[in-house]
């Protein structure tokens, strides 16, 4: 029988020392049914419930399994005590979409697996999304200025095939992504200006030692970068990072200056043959402010550039830096730097343009990526629902490996860089990989009853309210049970108590599952303002649970902002369409407050 280990996870470690007086942990699980106080695994919540429930200082511990509901954190942290979303000890929590097709143009209810309109200092660790339209991402203002919510810090993630984005910051500041891999995303034919990873008016941001690879801008094909820095998005920092084989540039950058390159890896990129923005975008593409400042206010340092020399991506360099551009190493078509390249860009014995020939200073990193290749494996994805592939993807996301060393985290191993630096993302040695099935998981006693003395927040799931407000009855999945309220408990969030029915005892899920008519169906409900999405444009309800059922509570359909759009150049400008922005039941959200304050006390700073 496997032990428990204490506080195995590094992170949960320094999450517990860290946490302040006060803080809750909670656990989550893709079966949980409880609503409230899920303080350990055998009474874990639903995702929804656990993420409304968090507030500043919390930490929600996903454990492993696949979530078939988005993320959604319709709460804030603070600087001092941010709002932790964490892989439980050896566990690789999947948050799965769907799977949209690449023509999908509906109420975009599947929008986002990991997605916050207001949520800053949030913390993100060892958590996949899959099969959305967004993999991981902030609200979209369509504005230039830091007018959403940044402070996000993610951390040993994977954004792979999602129809739109995969990592995706807009107009705020400090935004931190390290040891994450996106793959496999932009697929979508309507909706897309995709890359791997993407900043847009996001400043003084970090971007550091993570992998992207076979992203694609299915509907612009102007985009569709491993990394790219778009439009007002000053003062950020990418480094040793690896991308190869994306339909655009390996490093793209619009129209933003302080950028710092470092230590990059890029590897036969410009794998799209239907580019027009430009045609060749190379391994770096970059377009200039009106008076040249992205290409002048720039560090370019100890990066290695490797074009295929054929077909769209001929050359590796389209836009050459005016300066600031230094020990850099730039070949075309196959080179023996690497131990086995595509997807193994460890430093070959024979790597001597590479080898100590870097610079130390202007932010060189101290240590490298120390990515295990193992974790990517070749073959061509399969890929959740309709979500669709192109035809040169050749490489997959080992997922299986991943869970048998443990989690994501355990794909990075960095070691440090000593002496004069080597060019690119991986110092010269092998790297440390983990053992596969090394990692022991915590024991998980049977399942206990859900604590009593509050019901109806099962209905909160990934918009923190169910979509269309209330489900059948007035009650949803681990509300209330028939009756509409537990004895003792509060009435279901958005709804009304049940005319007529009989209380449950303790506050216990009814049977029947999520949406289960309610005996004694609820009196008028409660309507609840944004709960389907708006038509059209930037989309609404980020739940990704099933449409509104009959009965009960209604939606007005509020919420979800119309993303200005923006129209783009032949000369590459990265401009938007609106992505999905989400509406919010604010009253759904209310109640679920007043019933967390009667819950558990908290100081008025949180």
């Amino acid at each position: 029988m496997r032990k428990a280990l204490a506080l195995g996870s590094p992170l949960l470690a320094s999450l517990a020392l860290a946490a302040p007086a006060g803080a809750t942990t909670y656990y989550v699980s893709p079966t949980g049914t409880c609503t409230s106080m899920c303080t350990t695994r055998e009474t874990a919540c639903d995702l929804g419930s656990g993420a409304a429930l968090a507030m500043a200082g919390d930490t929600v511990v996903l454990m492993d399994g696949v979530y078939k509901k988005g993320l959604f954190v319709p709460n804030a942290g603070t600087e001092a005590a941010p709002i932790s979303f964490v892989a439980d000890q050896c566990a690789t929590p999947i948050i799965e979409g769907p799977g949209v097709a690449p023509d999908y143009d509906g109420d975009d209810a599947q929008a986002s697996g990991v997605y916050s309109e207001a949520g800053t200092y949030l913390k993100f660790d060892g958590i996949v999304s899959r099969g959305w339209s967004t993999g991981f991402g902030n609200k979209w203002t369509g504005n230039h200025t830091q007018d959403s919510n940044g402070h996000w810090d993610i951390q040993n993630c994977i954004a792979d095939g999602n129809g739109r984005t995969g990592f995706t910051f807009y107009s705020a500041s400090n935004f931190t992504l390290k040891h994450s891999i996106a793959a496999h995303n932009g697929s979508s034919t309507l909706h897309s200006w995709s890359s791997g990873i993407t900043l847009y008016a996001a400043i003084q941001s970090v971007v550091e030692a993570n992998v992207s690879f076979e992203n694609m801008d299915a509907e612009q094909h102007t985009d569709g970068s491993g990394f790219i820095v778009d439009e007002s998005a000053h003062g950020n920092s990418l480094i040793n990072n690896v991308a190869f084989r994306n339909g655009g540039s390996c490093l793209r950058l619009t129209r933003s200056n302080g950028t710092k390159f470092i230590n990059n890896t890029c590897y036969h990129d410009s794998q799209d043959s239907q580019d027009t923005g430009p045609n060749n975008p190379g391994e770096i593409y970059f377009t200039a402010d009106s008076d040249n400042s992205t290409l002048t206010n720039i560090t370019f340092n100890n990066n290695v550039l490797v074009a295929t020399g054929t077909g769209p991506g001929a050359q590796a360099l389209n836009t050459q830096p005016s300066s600031g551009f230094n020990n850099n190493v730039v070949k075309t078509g196959s080179v023996s730097y690497f131990t086995k390249a595509e997807p193994d860009f460890t430093l070959a014995s024979g790597a001597t343009d590479l080898v100590g020939k870097g610079a130390s200073g202007n932010g060189a990193p101290t240590n490298d990526i120390g990515f295990d290749p193992k974790c990517l494996s070749a073959g061509a994805p399969t890929l959740v629902g309709m979500i669709a592939k192109a035809s040169w993807w050749n490489f997959s996301v080992n997922i299986d490996y991943v869970k048998s060393i443990g989690g994501v985290a355990k794909c990075f191993n960095p070691k440090m860089r000593s002496g004069t630096p080597d060019v690119g993302a991986y110092a010269n040695g092998a790297v440390t990989a983990a053992m596969p099935g090394a990692c022991m998981a915590p024991t998980v006693g049977a399942a206990a009853a859900c604590p009593g003395g509050m019901a109806g927040m099962g209905g909160m799931d990934a918009g923190g309210a169910s979509a269309g407000g209330a489900s059948s009855g007035g009650a949803s999945s681990g509300g209330a049970g028939s009756g509409g309220a537990s004895a003792g408990g509060m009435t279901s969030v958005g709804g009304a108590i049940s005319a007529g029915g009989v209380p449950t005892t303790g506050g216990a899920a009814p049977t029947g599952g999520s949406g289960a008519a309610m005996t004694g169906a609820g009196t008028g409900g409660a309507s609840a303002t944004g709960g389907a999405a708006p038509k059209g444009g930037a989309t609404g309800n980020p739940s990704a649970g099933a449409p509104p059922t009959t009965g009960g509570a209604t939606s007005t359909g509020s919420g979800g902002a119309s993303g200005a759009s923006s129209k783009e150049d032949s000369s590459g400008c990265g401009c938007r369409v609106a992505e999905s922005a989400h509406g919010t039941s604010f009253a759904a959200l209310g109640l679920a407050g007043l019933a967390l304050l009667g819950l558990r006390r908290r100081r008025a700073s949180r």
